[in-house]
């Protein structure tokens, strides 16, 4: 396992997504076979998480067993990524870029696409998997990726798939952050 945490924190827009994404992400690298020291985070206010209404959730998604953790100061400054499903979330985001985080946000939706290509495209690089990430996340970011994408719609149009699809987003990124490690 790698030593180094990557720590990602999870900044979603929307704060139930945010909640119910960070416990499916968490739960995609809690894997045994998982040789990436991952912790996920989400940005929210403590007391927000119990606030949180949770929607009509598919069986699958409602079974995972992993707790959506509020990301602590030295979480935050030790992030290498930051994400969101349905969009940044501009103040928190904006909030931790005062103190100094340039870890970059990405619509995770959409950039897992754009990593797993560069996974299969770089089969002999010399970075670690969290320096390929990092890179590939900034010239993301610097293409202008969108805060909605075919996922997001489906959330808009309240289906019950988008947690399933949010579900195989995650795993798909951690099996590529895997696929980089090895």
């Amino acid at each position: 396992m790698e030593s180094e945490q990557f720590v990602i924190l999870v900044a979603d827009r929307d704060a139930t997504v945010g909640v119910v994404s960070t416990k499916i992400l968490a739960s995609a690298f809690s894997t045994e076979l998982n040789a990436v020291n991952a912790v996920v985070r989400v940005l929210i206010e403590p007391e927000s998480i119990s606030k949180i209404e949770y929607l009509e959730l598919p069986e699958e998604v409602r079974e995972i067993e992993e707790v959506a953790l509020v990301a602590t100061r030295a979480e935050i400054e030790a992030s290498k990524l930051i994400v969101s499903f349905s969009g940044v979330n501009g103040r928190k985001l904006g909030e931790i870029r005062e103190h100094g985080i340039t870890a970059p946000a990405v619509n995770l939706c959409q950039f897992v696409d754009i990593l797993e290509g560069f996974a299969c495209d770089s089969l002999n690089f010399r970075l670690s998997a969290q320096e390929v990430i990092v890179n590939v996340a900034l010239q993301f970011g610097f293409s202008g990726g969108s805060s909605i994408c075919s996922i997001c719609e489906a959330q808009e149009r309240e289906k019950i798939d988008y947690w399933v699809s949010i579900a195989d987003t995650c795993s798909r990124f951690a099996q590529t952050v895997q696929q980089l490690r090895s």
